[in-house]
């Protein structure tokens, strides 16, 4: 998934009051802009361009999950895709900032892979189905429906959180979706009445069991407050990729949800965020 993040009218005047720099509309190489931060390029890719960033992706992983059934890795984890480090039940985290995207996925059994998609949830990559996704009828629940499989919108909405992982020293995307959305809403909520930047704190990131009303068991997030301030330091780094991304082309490995295992049981608090 890909998401470009425009600078709002709050961010350039805290950037004319000196609060936040002119960087945070950069004009200078993507390359330049991340030096140096993280897991991200240094020195020898002045080359790169926006789009060329592929951030880590974190998984929560399910029974059925590829890593699951054939790699050996152990359900209910958190995984990282591109290091292929499996970070166990729980790790500490420091939301740097967050973006929604959507993507409309064709069936598994139609062979799978992206049908549309939106790197914003504003405007679609194609025109096929609407101009815009506030009236795209694949965004919207289905209540004639039969199943509750059917009745789930056929366009998903990704909720994701750039973070850092402080044990990683490292950049990450965490997309939420589906079953996970409601917990994007409680931790971005969180977030927001705590007051200050969003990377002022750190948060505790852990692995829940649910089961949904067919009595299929998965695996959901839990995001808990745990009164950690951040370090100058990681707030330092935190405010660097900030700085960096809000105006970038975001982009990550784009995997569909895992449909059998719950993940179309959505809470009426999921459809409205």
């Amino acid at each position: 998934m890909a998401r470009k993040i425009a600078a709002t009218p709050e961010i350039k005047k805290e950037a004319a009051n000196g609060k936040r720099t002119a960087s945070a509309a950069p004009t200078r190489p993507q390359s330049m802009a991340l030096r140096g931060v993280g897991n991200l390029p240094g020195k020898g890719f002045e080359n790169l361009e926006r789009g060329d960033i592929l951030l880590p992706r974190v998984t929560l992983l399910q029974p059925l999950s590829s890593e699951v059934t054939e790699g050996g890795q152990k359900a209910g984890t958190i995984f990282l895709n591109l290091s292929n480090k499996n970070l166990g039940k729980e790790v500490l985290i420091t939301p740097v900032l967050h973006f929604r995207s959507r993507i409309k996925w064709n069936p598994r059994d139609d062979g799978g892979g992206i049908d549309c998609s939106s790197s914003d949830a504003k405007v679609p990559t194609t025109n096929k189905y609407a101009e815009q996704c506030a009236v795209c009828k694949h965004k919207e629940w289905d209540n004639e429906a039969k199943t509750r499989k059917d009745q789930a919108p056929a366009c998903t909405l990704y909720e994701n959180f750039v973070v850092l992982l402080p044990s990683e020293t490292g950049v990450v995307v965490l997309p939420m979706e589906r079953t996970k959305t409601k917990v994007a809403k409680k931790f971005y909520s969180m977030a927001a009445l705590k007051g200050g930047d969003m990377f002022d704190f750190t948060y505790k990131l852990s692995t829940t069991q649910e089961k949904n009303a067919d009595g299929q068991t998965y695996f959901n997030y839990q995001v808990a407050d745990i009164g950690k301030v951040t370090s100058e330091k990681e707030r330092a780094q935190a405010n660097k990729i900030w700085a960096a991304l809000q105006q970038a082309t975001i982009r990550t490995e784009e995997r569909a949800p895992e449909e059998s295992i719950g993940a179309v049981q959505q809470s009426a608090a999921s459809k409205n965020f």
